[in-house]
């Protein structure tokens, strides 16, 4: 792939691929054919593509390359702005085609007037050698002259937010492939706190802060809400994972209470009662032990 003069350091690529705009890594120039060969590949891949306006960078180069079965390699790029990382497969054998491009991390922030849009991938090598990419989007706009109704009745005009999870694989023709029924999914455990705003319980924020540090304290995830029961977001307290869920199908919209919900069991609804009663439905639903218990 190298001019005669550069040579590739060889290398295993990482189990964690980030785009660290301030990253100092070296980087190795590409062939002028093998550049353009890249520019015209780079935005047709597998998986979900980019949501933010960018514009895609044109100067790139090499980190390290990593040998593949029947000659092939897997190189790791990186553009020269530091805002994108790709993993690019060839032919190897001295030809170096590409065979197949793969976007693994990406870091943009764009500000315009009143908006804001950032958007960040990045990628894990599993033990089994596929890639777990999470591509993670956001939009804000100014809130600055909007009241707290305002957002409340049209709150995706002000936040916009998306996060989803692909992997992939290389197959036998040295191309990435989508891995199919791939549970991504880590387990959990999670409380929705949600009330109507028209009809809050009187004791609603003296009771909910104490069920949430209850929570807290047996890494149980938790979010309020009191409204768009369709598309609540739940998150984690590193803000690595998010699970968008729909607990319309378990709730009374008119009334108030909490959603108890982990990975593959059926959520419960709970109606809004005290403190004392909703953490014994806590307790029960994730199996946690009383200090009492023995």
């Amino acid at each position: 792939m190298a001019d005669e003069n550069v040579i590739y350091p060889m290398d295993v690529i990482r189990d964690t691929l980030t785009a660290d705009v301030h990253s100092q890594t070296t980087l190795y120039p590409l062939q002028e054919e093998v550049l353009e060969s890249f520019l015209e590949k780079a935005q047709h891949f597998q998986g979900k593509k980019w949501t933010a306006k960018v514009v895609f960078p044109e100067k790139w180069g090499v980190e390290c390359v990593e040998r593949l079965p029947e000659g092939r390699e897997l190189c790791l790029l990186q553009s020269e702005n530091r805002e994108w990382r790709y993993l690019i497969t060839t032919s190897g054998f001295g030809t170096q085609r590409i065979l197949d491009v793969l976007p693994v991390a990406m870091n943009i922030a764009n500000q315009r007037d009143e908006n804001l849009e950032t958007e960040k991938w990045q990628t894990l090598r599993l033990p089994n050698g596929e890639f777990r990419t999470s591509k993670a989007y956001e939009w804000i706009h100014s809130v600055s002259n909007a009241t707290k109704q305002d957002f409340i009745n049209n709150p995706e005009k002000y936040h916009r937010k998306s996060n989803l999870v692909e992997q992939f694989f290389i197959n036998e023709e040295g191309r990435f492939e989508v891995s199919e029924n791939v549970d991504t999914l880590p387990d959990y455990n999670a409380v929705i706190f949600y009330f109507n705003p028209n009809d809050k319980p009187e004791l609603w924020d003296e009771t909910i802060p104490q069920l949430q540090a209850f929570c807290e304290e047996n890494g149980i995830l938790f979010e309020e809400v009191s409204g768009n029961y369709n598309r609540v977001i739940v998150r984690d307290y590193e803000l690595t994972f998010s699970l968008e869920t729909d607990i319309l199908p378990y709730i009374d919209p008119a009334s108030s209470g909490m959603v108890m919900m982990r990975k593959n069991e059926t959520p419960k609804d709970i109606h809004f009662g005290s403190f004392e009663y909703m953490q014994m439905e806590i307790r029960r639903y994730f199996k946690i032990r009383s200090e009492f218990e023995s």
